[in-house]
């Protein structure tokens, strides 16, 4: 598609297409085709068949979604405009004439209902423009805009011409200048000169001219990068090089069976070739065998015992808030894990138990004032040890046992009863590997055990990508609506404040989820942390899902998606496999519809499981 835009200046004693009368003839000859005849309806250049259409009678409302649509046309359909400031006393001369003249017909015995209603519509838009003009100072165009197209023969040119009608048909009407072809022909020869002035001329005022272009960008492709998938609409590969982003995070959003897990899994794959360190939260228990079989670590988490990433690890160093103490980092972050265990904190009982946790950390010798990089992962208290410690207090200070004595109860279940073997012992996991997947499949039926787990995982990556050695890394969050608890907003802000934080630290954040409703839950009087979290991702990609799901994002996040992108976006029963991997995908104020496709070796690797002895290269 090219795009001209020659705005006038002041008349030249000599114009550009006089100029080339004297150019090198020998240049002209091998430019221009062999022959040009003009028919009734189309020109012959040479061996190609083309037809310049010109766009005219504009709908009073400009809907730029329907004009975007042009830049989907084909390399042989080009768009030109002409762009010329229309003086704005003259403006006001044709505005004046046509409101007095609508206003005969509106007043005219002889002019029908629907008339006197299409009067009374350019009587109120030449208003509008006259007070624009008078107290917006509102500047005012003369817009032009053809269409060429090229084709081999009359058959392709009669088809293509159907499918531009089609794409203005919504905003405009295109016409064949039937008795003027070789005048609408030159005037898409790069020339600066429209030979069909008179047939498509139209005032336009700023705001309306600047829908029309640069339209929207329909390709996404930097010469280094992950390559993305396809570009549904041009067919060509969709390449992102996240170094040259603002950040690295990505959200993504799709419903169970739509091509979410698919997708992560590709792109944790490509990222990983190319050197990135890969950390994920697998809830579905989904890569950790893959991750084995490629020689990365696969931490199982589950209810019998195994892994154990101990909440009362203090990390070596602090990086965030709190005045830099890594105690008082570790004992906030371990009183917003408390409130989702016993959402029913309150202030006091938090701060009670803020107390406590530095009098049980004072026990085994951690206090402000100690070196913390000195501390084995052996020194610190595991969650028994505040279970017990809770028991002492209730002998020796019962009044203030009485503050956390439900608290109390509740802490029985991790510290010894069911959820023991996930969140009691000393960490006993080495996740300096490049490739970790943390699976926590076990725990997919105890929603409330989940969500802890989560977020003790989230603290322990985030100190350790805090505390390491800045090496480029992506952190994929999975079923992240599990960590959005509208009562506990705190865990949800963990994530917005990771987001924060460690893309300076040369990290990416790629929350996913099937339920937008879900995900956007954790909210306080402050901000919603979920939407907090989807406007850091610069990149994001929306699968199919729900139509109330879309309808959430658009009155919730203010996304506006055309009709044909509802279309891509929303399930049809029957449909599903076929729309699995189909999505809208934006990077910025870039957008396009994606379709993900794995190569052969990871096909093997994802969907047939197969060992890396057993690839077929």
């Amino acid at each position: 598609m090219r795009l001209t835009l020659p705005f006038f200046r002041k008349k030249k004693e000599e114009s550009l297409e006089e100029s080339y009368y004297n150019a090198n003839e020998h240049i002209l000859n091998l430019l221009s085709p062999d022959s040009i005849e003009e028919k009734e309806s189309y020109v012959r250049s040479g061996t190609n068949y083309t037809r310049t259409l010109v766009v005219v009678e504009y709908s009073s409302i400009i809907v730029q979604e329907y004009i975007q649509r042009l830049n989907d046309l084909s390399d042989n359909i080009s768009v030109i405009q002409y762009i010329m400031e229309y003086d704005s006393s003259e403006v006001r001369r044709h505005l004046s004439e046509s409101i007095k003249q609508n206003s005969q017909k509106l007043y005219s015995k002889y002019v029908n209902d629907a008339g006197k209603a299409e009067a009374q519509a350019q009587i109120d838009s030449a208003r509008m423009l006259l007070h624009q003009l008078s107290f917006k100072n509102e500047k005012m165009f003369m817009f032009q805009m053809l269409i060429h197209i090229v084709a081999s023969n009359l058959k392709e040119l009669d088809a293509l011409t159907q499918q531009v009608k089609a794409i203005v048909g919504p905003f405009a009407k295109t016409l064949t200048p039937t008795t003027r072809m070789k005048d609408a022909f030159d005037s898409f020869l790069p020339i600066g000169k429209n030979k069909v002035y008179d047939l498509t001329y139209r005032p336009m005022n700023a705001e309306a001219v600047s829908y029309f272009f640069p339209f929207h960008e329909n390709e996404i492709f930097d010469e280094k990068g992950i390559i993305k998938g396809r570009n549904m609409t041009t067919g060509n590969v969709v390449i992102v090089d996240d170094d040259l982003l603002l950040n690295r995070h990505e959200f993504v959003i799709g419903i169970s069976g739509s091509g979410k897990s698919t997708y992560i899994f590709q792109d944790m794959m490509r990222k990983y070739m190319l050197g990135r360190r890969i950390i994920v939260i697998d809830p579905k228990g989904e890569f950790g065998e893959i991750f084995r079989t490629l020689g990365g670590e696969w931490v199982k988490i589950s209810l019998k015992g195994g892994n154990i990433i101990n909440p009362f690890d203090i990390p070596k160093n602090q990086h965030g808030t709190e005045e830099g103490n890594p105690l008082i980092a570790k004992i906030s972050t371990l009183l917003t894990m408390f409130r989702l265990m016993y959402p029913q904190m309150t202030d006091l009982q938090e701060d009670v138990l803020s107390k406590l946790l530095i009098e049980l950390y004072a026990k085994f010798g951690i206090t402000e004032e100690t070196d913390v990089n000195a501390l084995t992962l052996t020194d610190v208290p595991i969650m028994e040890d505040f279970y017990h410690f809770l028991e002492e207090i209730k002998e020796t200070t019962p009044e203030e046992y009485e503050h956390v004595r439900d608290f109390h109860t509740t802490l029985h279940a991790y510290a010894k009863g069911m959820f023991a073997k996930v969140f009691n012992g000393h960490t006993n996991v080495d996740v300096s590997n490049p490739l970790v997947a943390y699976d926590i499949f076990d725990l997919q039926n105890r929603e409330k055990a989940q969500r802890v787990v989560y977020f003790n995982l989230l603290s322990h990556i985030n100190y350790d990508i805090l505390n390491g050695d800045r090496r480029p890394t992506q952190v994929y969050i999975d079923e992240a609506h599990i960590i959005a608890d509208p009562k506990v907003p705190l865990a949800m802000e963990y994530v917005y404040f990771m987001m924060k934080v460690l893309r300076s630290f040369n990290c990416g954040v790629t929350p996913a989820t099937q339920s937008i409703k879900d995900f956007l839950s954790a909210k306080d009087d402050k901000r919603n942390y979920g939407e907090a979290v989807i406007s850091q991702a610069i990149q994001r990609l929306y699968l199919p899902m729900q139509e109330v799901e879309i309808n959430f994002l658009e009155k919730d996040l203010g996304h506006q998606f055309s009709e044909e992108e509802r279309t891509t976006l929303t399930v049809v029963e029957g449909r599903k496999d076929e729309q699995a991997g189909k999505g809208i995908y934006f990077v910025g104020s870039k957008k396009i519809k994606l379709e993900v496709q794995l190569t052969d070796i990871e096909k093997q690797l994802w969907f047939e499981r197969k060992s890396l002895s057993e690839l077929i290269v």
